[in-house]
């Protein structure tokens, strides 16, 4: 949804599975955050799903999906609020505000692992984490994940889409590079989310020992090579795709999703997602 068409915008809000079922309250609320964000500016903490609160600014993209939609990515959203439990494990790599944050501690009552390196989004990041007082359930690192410990050049104020960078890229900074496994430290999550801009297969190869442990059930991540899904495999993991509103996996997609998803334990996976409570999305249960 990155930059504003609105003609593009309706579109988009119209496939969208809940601006499909909800078609004149989507744009009424697209109407209503574009004229606000208008006239009084700045960031505000906008009333979210399960008692949960966002802080939100003109320009967000991924936050503002979530003023329109509830759910912005569907599919990955619904994944996570219907895996987690309360005291799981979420590993969330990307976190960038922290929408999958605050629906894994917030309403999931999870703790949560996020990585973000940016420092501008680290502090909206922040102020999410203590507008849904969640501070003793999520640990942030602002240490870029990789391969092996090293020095990295990471882009800033591209919201979405900062990404690991080479030196001379303009704008880009300095940040410390280190691996999931280090960080960890023997820590196993349930669930990891891995949406940073490319640098996945580095990511990956960075966590050989996480991705071994049987405790490690389930793996969104955003690109995948061919050799990420072979990884995968070999640890057991296998393609599937969500429907939040059925509770149910399938090899064939049903909703858009910006992550694929790959399981292990397809049968626990299933009964955790049937079993969890249901979500208010604006008024619609999920």
């Amino acid at each position: 949804m990155s930059g504003f068409s609105p003609a593009r915008l309706v579109r988009y809000a119209m496939a969208h599975p809940i601006g499909e079922r909800q078609r004149l309250r989507t744009l009424a609320r697209i109407a209503r955050w574009q004229l606000s964000a208008r006239l009084l500016g700045g960031p505000r903490v906008h009333p979210w799903v399960g008692g949960s609160r966002l802080v939100v600014e003109r320009g967000m993209t991924g936050a503002t999906g979530n003023v329109y939609f509830g759910l912005h990515e569907f599919a990955d959203m619904g994944f996570v609020l219907h895996m987690l439990r309360a005291d799981d494990l979420f590993v969330d790599i990307g976190a960038n505000i922290g929408s999958f944050t605050i629906l894994a501690a917030k309403v999931a009552g999870a703790r949560v692992i996020a990585f973000e390196p940016d420092t501008n989004t680290v502090a909206t990041l922040a102020r999410n984490i203590d507008a849904n007082s969640v501070g003793g359930q999520v640990e942030v690192h602002t240490s870029a994940l990789g391969d092996r410990e090293q020095e990295l050049w990471f882009t800033s104020g591209m919201d979405t889409i900062n990404h690991v960078a080479d030196a001379d890229t303009p704008g880009a900074v300095r940040v410390h590079g280190t691996t999931l496994d280090t960080v960890l430290a023997g820590r196993v999550p349930l669930l990891i989310k891995i949406d940073v801009e490319g640098h996945e297969p580095a990511v990956i190869a960075g966590a050989p020992k996480t991705l071994a442990s049987p405790q490690l059930q389930a793996v969104e991540v955003e690109t995948v090579t061919q050799d990420i899904a072979d990884l995968l495999a070999g640890h057991g993991f296998v393609q599937r795709h969500y429907d939040p509103f059925t509770r149910r996996l399938s090899s064939t997609p049903v909703h858009a999703a910006n992550n694929s998803l790959y399981v292990r334990d397809e049968a626990l996976v299933a009964q955790r997602l049937q079993s969890a409570p249901p979500v208010d999305v604006y008024g619609i249960a999920v």
